[in-house]
Formats: C-alpha cells, sequence, structure tokens
C-alpha cells in the first residue's frame, strides 16, 4: 500500500531526550499529526514511542553534482562512473546522520528514467555502509539473466558479491521494466542477519538474504550507471512492521449454508444507487412474530407473514434529517425496550445536518468542526401491537463528530437479562472514533471524549448530565469525575455489530481494523481494546498506519483486551459481526458464531466455544453458498452488485437471515449442512 506523506509544524514534535525509534521522511517531511501520547486517564500500558524527524535534503554525496533534489523528490540526473580500485555502484546518495543505524526498515517509490531499452538498466538500495568499499546493496533491474544484476549484494574491500538466497539458481524477477513508479522497501535485522527486499508486492519478499558482516552503518540510495529518482522516503529505525500478521488463510469450511430468498424492502434510493439501504433485522420482544428493517434513508418497515409495509417514518419526522453522501448517515440503528409489550418503547439512531448544526448544541463533542449529529430518540406508543406506529418521541442524546463515518454504529439491550437482573433494560451503544483524524487523535483512549467506546445507559432514568437517560452506578467509570459515566468499554475504532451468546451470556462483536487487521472481540466491562496503540492486536503506529507492528516486550503486561479471533486484508474486506446460533432448525450450526464481509458477502463460522480465551486462534472458516435450487454461489449473485454490503438479523427464535443493503434483499438461511 502506497504511505501517505503529510507536512507538520516542527513545534509539533517530541522533545524527549532519549529517542528510542527514528523515523526519516526524506523529499517531503512528515509526522503524523498530534504527537502526544496523552491518553486522558485511560492510562495504557504501552504508549507510542517518542521520534525525531530528520530535515529533508540532508543528503551526503557521494559525488554531489550528480544529483539534485527537487519538488520533494531526489533526482540522480547524471550517470555516475565509479574509478576506485574495486567492482561496485558508481553514484551513491546516503541518508546523514544514519551511521549507526542496525535494525530498520525503509521504504520508498523509486524509479529509473533511463531509456527502457537499456538491458540492466537499475536503481539500487544501499545500507551497511561504513566506507565506500564496505557496504551492501539491492540492485532493482529489468534484467536477470546475468549476475550482477536484480540481487543482493556485499561490497568489502572487494569487487561486489552476490549474497541473496535467489541467485542465479532462481533469480528474481527483473520488474523495473518502465520509467512509472516503484515501491521498494528494505527489512534488515542485524541479530538474525535478515535482510528482505520487496518491489511493487509489499506481501512477498522478490529478494532475500542472511549475513552479519556489517551490524550497522548508512542507508541510501544510487545506481550502477544510469539515472533515476527518488521521492517519499521513509526509514525507521528498529523492528519493522509485520508484512502478514495473520498469515494462516481462512480455510473452506465444511458447511454449506442454502438462502431462501424472504422480502424485499421497498427500493427508496435514487437511480443507479441502493435499492434500500437496509442495515439491520430484528423483533419487538413481544411475541408478536413481527420482524422490523429499517432503511437508512429513513423508513423503518414491519415485516408480518412476509408481508412488508411501513412502520415509521424518521426522515419525515426530523427536519434536518441527513443520509447524504452515505456512509454511516441516516437511519442507522433501532431497537424496541425488552418491554415493549408492556411500555410501547422504541429506541432510533439517526443522523442530523444542515440547520441542526448550528441551532442544536450536542450534548458531547469534540469541538468545533462537526459536520454531523448522531441522535439517540425513544418513541413511546400506547398501541404496542398496531402497525403503523402512533405516538411521540423525545431526544435522549445527541453526540458531534466531525464526519459520516464511525459515528453512532449500533445499539441493543441485553437480551439475556430478566427482570431484576442489573443489566435488565439498559441500552448498549457502540460509537466509532468519528474517522476523522481517527488515526492521530486519542480520543478512543481517553474516557474523557465520547468516541471509540460502548456505552451502556438506562433510557429511563434521568441523571444523566442532560437530564435525559440514566447512568448506571455500576459502570466501571461512573464513580469518576474525569470520566464519562456512560462508557462500558473503550479503545475502539469502527465496532460493527454486537450480539449475546444466549447460553454463555457472552458478548462478542466485530471490529474493523484501520488498514490491516480486522478481529471478533469478547464483549468484557471496562475492557480497552487498544485503538489507535492497537489494530488487532497488534501494535498501530500513527506514523505508520498502513501496517502494524510486533508488540514489545512489556506488552505483556498492558490493560489491552485482544481478540479472541481476527482475519486480515488478505482474505476480508470490512468484517461485519453476525450471531452465535443457538435456534432449533439447523443443528450443524448450533454453538457457531456466524459473521461476514461487508464488502465481497462471504460468509464465516467459527465455534463459539474457541471464542473464550483471548488466545487469538479461533479458527475461522468459510462457508460455502448454494441458492434455492442448490448451486454453489458467490453473494454477489444474491446482491446483484460487486459490493454486498452484507448485513445480518435475527429473529426471536435465534433464527439467523442474511441482508444486502445494495438491492433491499433479505434471505433465510434455510439449510445449514455439515459435509
Amino acid at each position: 500500500m502506497p504511505f501517505s506523506v503529510k507536512a507538520i509544524d516542527s513545534r509539533t514534535f517530541f522533545s524527549q531526550a532519549i529517542v528510542s525509534q527514528i523515523i526519516l521522511v526524506l523529499g517531503l517531511l512528515v509526522c503524523m499529526g498530534g504527537c502526544s501520547s496523552s491518553t486522558d486517564g485511560a492510562d495504557p500500558a504501552d504508549p507510542i514511542d517518542p521520534f525525531e524527524i530528520i530535515q529533508p535534503k540532508k543528503w551526503a554525496f557521494e559525488d554531489s553534482t550528480l544529483w539534485k533534489h527537487e519538488n520533494g523528490v531526489l533526482h540522480l540526473t547524471q550517470s555516475g562512473k565509479y574509478t576506485g580500485p574495486i567492482r561496485r555502484p558508481g553514484a551513491v546518495a546516503l541518508v546523514e546522520n544514519t551511521h549507526d543505524l542496525s535494525d530498520f526498515y525503509l521504504s520508498a517509490f523509486v524509479k529509473s528514467t533511463q531509456d527502457t531499452s537499456v538491458v540492466g538498466r537499475d536503481i539500487i538500495v544501499v545500507f551497511g555502509y561504513r566506507s565506500t568499499q564496505e557496504f551492501y546493496y539491492a540492485h532493482l533491474s529489468n534484467d536477470n539473466t546475468v549476475m550482477p544484476h536484480n540481487g543482493i549484494f556485499i561490497v568489502n574491500q572487494s569487487d561486489r558479491r552476490r549474497i541473496d538466497d535467489q541467485g542465479m539458481d532462481d533469480p528474481p524477477e527483473g520488474r523495473l521494466i518502465d520509467t512509472e513508479w516503484h515501491q521498494i522497501r528494505i527489512d534488515r535485522s542485524s541479530a538474525t542477519g535478515s535482510i528482505q527486499v520487496y518491489l511493487d508486492d509489499m506481501r512477498t519478499p522478490l529478494m532475500t538474504a542472511t549475513d552479519t558482516t556489517f551490524l550497522s552503518g548508512s542507508a541510501g540510495f544510487g545506481s550502477f550507471d544510469d539515472t533515476g529518482a527518488i521521492r517519499d522516503i521513509r526509514l525507521v529505525a528498529g523492528s519493522g512492521p509485520i508484512i502478514d500478521p495473520v498469515s494462516a488463510p481462512i480455510v473452506d469450511g465444511s458447511l454449506t449454508f442454502q438462502l431462501e430468498y424472504f422480502a424485499t424492502i421497498p427500493a427508496s434510493g435514487t437511480t443507479g444507487g441502493p435499492l434500500a439501504r437496509i442495515n439491520y433485522l430484528g423483533h419487538a420482544n413481544d411475541e408478536s412474530e413481527r420482524l422490523f428493517v429499517n432503511d437508512l434513508q429513513g423508513k423503518m418497515y414491519v415485516i408480518e407473514a412476509r408481508e412488508v409495509t411501513e412502520y415509521l417514518n424518521i426522515r419525515a419526522q426530523t427536519a434536518d434529517f441527513m443520509d447524504s453522501p452515505g456512509l454511516g448517515s441516516g437511519f442507522g440503528f433501532f431497537a424496541f425496550h425488552p418491554d415493549f409489550a408492556e411500555n410501547g418503547k422504541l429506541y432510533t439512531i439517526h443522523t442530523e445536518g444542515g440547520e441542526a448544526l448550528t441551532s442544536k448544541t450536542p450534548d458531547y463533542s469534540n469541538g468545533p468542526g462537526d459536520v454531523v449529529h448522531g441522535v439517540l430518540l425513544e418513541w413511546t406508543t400506547t398501541q404496542p401491537t398496531v402497525s403503523p406506529f402512533s405516538g411521540s418521541k423525545r431526544e435522549l442524546l445527541r453526540l458531534g463528530f466531525p464526519s459520516p463515518l464511525h459515528g453512532m454504529q449500533q445499539m441493543a439491550f441485553d437480551p439475556n437479562a430478566k427482570q431484576g437482573d442489573e443489566d435488565f433494560g439498559l441500552l448498549y451503544i457502540a460509537v466509532g472514533d468519528g474517522e476523522i483524524p481517527g488515526n492521530q487523535t486519542e480520543n478512543a483512549q481517553s474516557i474523557r471524549a465520547h468516541n471509540g467506546k460502548i456505552w451502556r445507559i438506562d433510557p429511563l432514568g434521568d441523571d444523566s448530565p442532560n437530564g435525559q437517560y440514566g447512568i448506571p452506578a455500576f459502570n466501571p467509570f461512573a464513580q469518576q469525575s474525569d470520566a464519562l459515566g456512560e462508557i462500558w468499554a473503550l479503545g475502539l475504532r469502527n465496532p460493527h455489530r454486537f450480539s449475546w451468546d444466549p447460553l454463555t451470556r457472552n458478548m462478542y462483536f466485530g471490529h474493523i481494523g484501520e488498514a490491516q487487521v480486522d478481529a471478533v472481540f469478547q464483549g468484557i466491562q471496562g475492557a480497552n481494546y487498544g485503538w489507535n496503540l492497537r489494530e488487532g492486536g497488534y501494535r498501530f503506529e500513527k506514523k505508520d498506519p498502513y501496517f502494524v507492528y510486533p508488540n514489545r516486550d512489556s506488552d505483556a503486561s498492558s490493560r489491552f483486551t485482544y481478540p479472541v479471533a481476527r482475519i486480515d486484508h488478505d482474505d476480508i474486506r470490512a468484517v461485519v459481526g453476525g450471531f452465535v446460533y443457538r435456534g432449533d432448525r439447523l443443528p450443524d450450526l448450533y454453538g457457531k458464531y456466524v459473521f461476514g464481509d461487508i464488502v465481497l458477502g462471504q460468509l464465516f463460522v467459527v465455534d463459539a466455544g474457541d471464542l473464550d480465551d483471548g488466545e487469538m486462534d479461533a479458527v475461522i472458516a468459510r462457508v460455502a453458498i448454494q441458492d434455492a435450487s442448490g448451486v454453489i454461489r458467490s453473494f454477489d449473485h444474491f446482491a446483484q452488485r460487486s459490493r454486498a454490503d452484507l448485513r445480518f438479523g435475527q429473529d426471536a427464535q435465534g433464527e439467523i437471515y442474511v441482508l444486502s443493503k445494495a438491492n433491499g434483499r433479505i434471505w433465510t438461511i434455510s439449510a445449514a449442512v455439515a459435509h
């Protein structure tokens, strides 16, 4: 994945004297915004390391007349011709002040500007540079037919010598075949001697070697006798990121689901867009067997005997209702109070923009710049068995967000809680980090910020700051004056669908990572799931949001709660949480947690019994899907679009439904057969 390069004011740099990790960004000055590691009382055990940035243009050239720095790009404008006693590259530019560099990873974009007809045209990456006759280099070329081309070499007081594992028996592919930009990356471990060189494919090294001759030295770029250019250079001292966080692929499991068409929600979208952006299917806790579905574009529907009718139109009753530009905007979710049959109370979440941004004040906000409000409403009817809805509404909560992404995601009452249980009638709300700038802020880790949390409130109480809901006294931060008492758990980026296992009463939820790892977590009161210091259980560095890093030795004592299952973006685009099946109709599915991939529509299962130990070793299996005639299909056959927009629902009997936000259709899992 390409790196993002941003300008930053030098006043944001750390001032600590001891710097344990150095980032050098050359060509353009880079830092992640807001370098503070403060967590506002959350006290994570392993804060991000301080770092310093070397100013750009600080190069040590063997021959400065060959090089030019312009508009963030370092150009080798003339071919170098080394005249020394040994055969080695003819032009080298070294990053200043890196002579003690040992363990590191280096990334950059490079291109050859030499005519493509030239055989052996090259760019080299230099490291371990001790002197003009002592260093390593990786030679990147369009040719792999002769020994000096396309390999890893050492210069040690004599002509360069090839040391890569591939050698001429299995020469690396010659990929520098054009004048386009190519991403290069090198990982170096002095302890093991490991050298790994990647070009374009950041998952599989193009060439590898093991050598401990030079344990430290400067790094830089150059060429044997060609011209080229280098930009967006990132050099990180220390352990490099993990290229493949979850190396074991998802297995094709033994289960096959047969999907049977159930219903279609009426179209509400514009031409070419989603027909009905359905987001959830649930029931009313009233033994009526009615099912309810919400369309993000503003309406709620009731399904009785497979007949779909309108139940409630939120858009028509909220002046500043906002469902554009899509994403997380619109009528996001609903939840019926467990006593709905008696008290007639229904809760909904929607977003507002327009005049609401200036005429209404959020109960919680990150400050000026909110572009959307997430609003929690309570609706009350005196006729809970009657459709459509008729009654009144009141506003319980309004939250400000800097973007329509990762806002108020979901809410639910614990269906396992019974009258007399302390959890009965308490509403859980998943609140995302707000996304902008989610990588760089500490809001998800702050117990004084509403973002990146799971909340728990009493919607019938009145001791909240706005007096419209209650805060359970046994919430983990309810007795702290410097914290939001509503917080039940923290450290979340994009929690996407939580549910409870009816047998064990454990909560599970899907969590969409930034760029590498999605996860399934067990929901635990007071837990800190790590974002944005962790992604999927791995160390997340705000200065390098495209990768994850190994956790440090001190991590064993950290306060973070780790996933019970994880899946990286080799296998998935974005996880959507589902349900543990404890129904009666599908015995082969009993005891399995069903979840999926929002984008591709893949369905997965994992044994719920493997989701309790936090060892991240639960085996995830892909489910095959059949249509009603028994033909194996991918989900795009059902969604009728390349993006599935997969969601799940559940009825009062625990049966699971599959939804597509792309076309407004709903299917039941009519069969689940092990084979």
